[in-house]
């Protein structure tokens, strides 16, 4: 009988932590071939085809981007059902991120990658035009290690990275 509670209890508690981290989808920075790429796969409702996930994804990206003048473009496929948005986020009152957002609607789900990710720093306004950082000098972990007088404004822009993406791709995950 201990036992019995004991592999409940168990497996009530995977199962807990489980799904308290299902919004989590971003907790390190990966780099593939030598470029920071954010990839994730979204599985939809069973019954959801891939023509009612991209009105759902449309209806999404409309909603969240249009207007929005930190916006530089949006793009949709009605084809290959697929969505691509270039867009700024304010990080912080001094360090803007430019990103591109792919999100793909295939027959299980959304895949979303986020790539060519740059940073605008203000608060060093020496020169007219803004210092351009690239996500590998900034957020990878061998930025982060590398240490310098840098090393507290990496940190707050990798956490601040990873919450940004992570809002995305919890609104995307909300939408099947």
């Amino acid at each position: 009988m201990r036992k019995l509670i004991l592999t409940i209890s168990l497996f009530a508690v995977i199962l807990l932590s489980v799904k308290g981290q299902s919004d989590v989808a971003f907790n390190s920075v990966p780099v593939v071939n030598g470029k920071v790429v954010f990839e994730h796969f979204v599985l939809t409702d069973a019954g959801v085809t891939p023509e009612q996930g991209y009105a759902k994804l449309q209806k999404w990206a409309r909603d969240k981007y249009r207007g929005n003048q930190m916006v530089s473009g949006i793009r949709f496929d009605d084809k290959g059902h697929f969505v691509t948005i270039s867009a700024r986020a304010s990080l912080d009152n001094l360090t803007a991120m430019n990103y591109r957002l792919d999100a793909t609607v295939t027959g299980a789900g959304y895949m979303i990658v986020v790539r060519d990710i740059t940073y605008q720093n203000k608060s060093n306004d020496s020169s007219f035009f803004p210092k351009v950082v690239t996500a590998e000098q900034t957020i990878t972990d061998q930025a982060i290690q590398s240490g310098g007088e840098d090393k507290k404004f990496r940190d707050s822009i990798r956490t601040a990275t990873l919450a940004f993406f992570n809002e995305i791709h919890s609104e995307i995950n909300s939408i099947h």
